[in-house]
C-alpha cells in the first residue's frame, strides 16, 4: 500500500495492489518532486501526481529518496514470494501426509476388519482346489503341502499344529487376529480341521474352506465349498455362520453335511440340533434333525426328512448304497477320484444296493459294483464309461 508509505493520515484512500512497473513509475514522479525542479504543466492532470503534489505540500515530508521506495517494493515482493513457497510447501506436505495417512489407515481397517465384514466369497475365487495336487494350506506365510486324512489343530491363541506338529512360523503371528488360513483338499483325498472355537470339520475331496486362525466379534464366520461336515462347538453367544456360493446357514451348536460342489445341486443335511438357511432370494428355511435341505441355482427347491447315515457315511470313508440310482452314484465317484466317469442311460437306471470303500482304488470300487450290476467297462487315461 504505497500511499500508507507516504503519508499516515490520508485513512481514506482507496488501496489499490500494483505491480512492480506501477511502483517504478511513481518512484520517477517522487524523484521529479525530490528534486525541486520545474515539474511540467501536465503532471497535475494525473490522478498519481496530484495525489503526490497533496502530500508532498500538505504532509509537511521531508525528502523522500525513490530509491528507498522500490527497495522497500522489491523486499515485500520478496516476502510475498517466499510466503507463496511456504503456503506451497504446506499444502504439499499436507497432501502427502495425507496420501500415506490413508495407506496407514486403510492398512489399519484390513487388519481390524471383523470376521462379519470380510468377503470369504471374494478371497474363495482366488484359487480351485482342482489345481492343487496335495492338501493344501494356506497361511499369511507360505502355501503347505499337507499329507492325505492330515489333523490341522488350531489352540484358542491361534497357533496351527499339523498332524501334533506346531508350525513354528505362525507364532509371529499369533497377535492378528484377522489372518485367513485357506484349506485346498484335491480329487481322491480327505483334512480335518479343528478351529480354534473348538468346531470340528471333516473336509472332502474336491472342496474347500475358508476360515480365521482365530475367531473374533459377536460372529464366527467361514466359507465352504465342496463337501464339508461341520461338528460346530455350542457358544450361544457366538452364532456360527457357513458362506457359500448359494446360501448362508446360522447355527448355534449342531452337527449336519454341506454338500455344495460347482455345477450341482446344493443339499443341506441335519444330524443333530438346529439350522436356519437363507438362499440367494432371502427365502428361509429351518432344519430340524434328518432334515435334507435342497438348494438350486441360489434358489430353496425342497425339504423331506431323509436317513441321514447315507449322506454322512463318506466321513468314515464309505458310501453307503440304498437303492440309488448309478447314474447318481458315479457323479459322486467321479468328484471323489476327480475322473470323468459315465454311463449309458440304460445302465444309468439301474438300483445298486450296499457299500462302497472309498480307500479303494477307483478300478476296485467299479468291480465291487460290477458284482451286484453287470455292465461292460471302457476306460482311457482320463475317462471312464460304463456300457450295458
Amino acid at each position: 500500500d504505497w500511499s500508507s508509505d507516504v503519508c499516515s493520515s490520508d485513512q481514506n484512500n482507496t488501496k489499490k495492489i500494483m505491480n512492480l512497473k506501477e511502483y517504478f513509475r511513481l518512484a520517477n514522479l517522487f524523484g521529479k518532486l525530490n528534486s525541486q525542479e520545474e515539474l511540467e504543466d501536465d503532471f497535475t492532470t494525473i490522478p498519481e501526481g496530484e495525489k503526490l503534489r497533496f502530500f508532498w505540500e500538505s504532509c509537511k515530508q521531508e525528502k523522500i529518496d525513490a530509491s528507498s521506495i522500490i527497495e522497500r517494493t522489491c523486499i515485500r515482493m520478496r516476502k510475498d514470494a517466499m510466503k507463496r513457497r511456504r503456503n506451497y510447501f504446506l499444502i504439499t506436505s499436507a497432501s502427502i501426509a495425507a496420501s500415506v495417512l490413508i495407506c496407514i489407515s486403510t492398512i489399519y481397517f484390513l487388519n481390524q476388519t471383523t470376521t462379519a465384514d470380510v468377503d470369504l466369497q471374494a478371497i474363495a475365487t482366488e484359487m480351485d482346489s482342482q489345481t492343487v495336487d496335495e492338501v493344501t494350506l494356506i497361511t499369511a506365510k507360505e502355501q503347505l503341502n499337507l499329507d492325505e486324512d492330515a489333523f490341522i489343530k488350531y489352540s484358542k491363541e491361534g497357533k496351527v499344529a499339523v498332524n501334533s506338529q506346531i508350525i513354528k512360523e505362525e507364532e509371529e503371528k499369533v497377535k492378528d487376529e484377522q489372518e485367513y488360513n485357506q484349506l485346498l483338499v484335491p480329487p481322491g483325498k480327505r483334512a480335518r480341521i479343528e478351529l480354534s472355537d473348538g468346531t470340528h470339520l471333516i473336509v472332502n475331496s474336491q472342496s474347500k474352506v475358508i476360515y480365521p486362525r482365530r475367531f473374533k466379534g459377536d460372529i464366527r464366520k467361514i466359507y465352504a465349498q465342496g463337501e464339508v461336515f461341520l461338528e460346530v462347538a455350542h457358544d450361544k453367544k457366538h452364532p456360527f455362520v457357513v458362506e457359500s456360493e448359494d446360501f448362508s446357514l446360522r447355527v448355534l451348536g449342531t452337527k449336519f453335511n454341506i454338500s455344495n460342489y460347482k455345477g450341482g445341486t446344493t443339499n443341506i443335511v441335519l444330524v443333530e440340533g438346529a439350522v436356519e438357511v437363507t438362499d440367494k432370494n432371502e427365502r428361509k428355511a429351518q432344519l430340524t434333525p434328518n432334515d435334507l435341505l435342497n438348494i438350486a441355482n441360489g434358489t430353496i427347491t425342497s425339504q423331506k426328512k431323509v436317513d441321514v447315515a447315507e449322506y454322512i457315511s463318506w466321513v468314515d470313508g464309505i458310501m453307503l448304497l440304498n437303492g440309488n440310482d448309478l447314474s447318481q452314484i458315479i457323479q459322486r465317484l467321479s468328484i471323489y477320484y476327480g475322473l470323468s466317469i459315465q454311463c449309458d442311460p440304460l445302465v444309468g437306471k439301474e438300483k445298486v444296493y450296499g457299500k462302497l470303500d472309498l480307500k479303494d482304488d477307483i478300478d476296485e470300487v467299479i468291480e465291487c459294483i460290477q458284482q451286484t450290476l453287470p455292465f461292460k467297462v471302457e476306460k482311457s487315461s482320463t475317462s471312464i464309461y460304463l456300457n450295458k
